[in-house]
């Protein structure tokens, strides 16, 4: 991860793919991706199954520290909604704070299942930017907002093909704070984008780019590595 040019955190991203089930796990040292996941360092993990358009989550988890403080986040789910959310410590009790009812724990994903893009068996389409994917990661409900699709051919890095580039748009549902400044800034944001690229092997696209404007600059988020580990028989990685 980069801002203003400058490396900044760095994780890798493992794929564990079978059939139509998969397994995640992000580990490294990132700084505030858009509060998805930790500030800090730590793990997260997501397990389930593939729909036709997006990761069905089983079991969700994430260790991690917040500056010095430790984060637990733990989520169980059934076909898509959520039974069990457990966050420690507890987001702190705010007037402006907008409730989490049931209705917005169903159908949805986690921050680290929302990777997964189902493509299908033909090519790359802009069409397959059109989607909305529910996110719940334990305190807030929010959706990306895929849109404006185009393909791409990528000819310089460790991914070289056919990509998929889309913009997101962050859309807060609940459990953020309804007069918050970041979440203005983030609902507002018109520069958030990211590039899709197929994993070896499979049917599924994972981002290859990510890049979120802000007032100061453009904070980048781009794979190092691509495609099978070097080791026979590893799960399919990228960083």
């Amino acid at each position: 991860m980069s801002f203003l040019t400058l490396p900044v955190g760095q994780a890798e991203l493992t794929l564990d793919l079978r059939i139509d089930r998969y397994a995640l796990k992000l580990e490294g040292g990132l700084t505030g991706l858009a509060g998805w996941f930790f500030q800090g360092s730590g793990s997260a993990q997501s397990h389930g199954r593939l729909s036709a358009v997006r990761a069905v989550p089983d079991a969700f988890r994430i260790d991690s520290r917040y500056g010095t403080m430790p984060v637990l986040v733990r989520i169980a789910f059934e076909s898509g909604t959520v039974r069990k959310a457990e966050v420690d410590p507890e987001p702190a009790p705010k007037p402006d704070r907008v409730p989490v009812t049931a209705a917005d724990r169903i159908g949805v994903t986690d921050p680290v299942g929302m990777l997964i893009v189902p493509a299908g068996s033909g090519p790359l389409t802009p069409a397959l930017c059109d989607r909305r994917i529910p996110v719940f990661d334990g305190a807030t409900r929010a959706d990306l907002v895929l849109s404006r699709g185009a393909v791409v051919s990528v000819s310089a890095g460790p991914y070289r093909g056919p990509a998929l580039d889309c913009r997101i748009r962050w859309v807060p549902v609940a459990g953020h704070r309804a007069r918050g400044s970041s979440v203005r800034r983030m609902s507002e944001n018109d520069d958030l984008h990211v590039r899709l690229a197929p994993v070896p092997g499979s049917n599924v696209l994972l981002p290859l780019t990510i890049t979120v404007g802000t007032g100061w600059g453009t904070a980048r988020i781009d794979a190092t590595r691509w495609g099978a580990a070097p080791t026979t028989g590893a799960p399919v990685r990228r960083d």
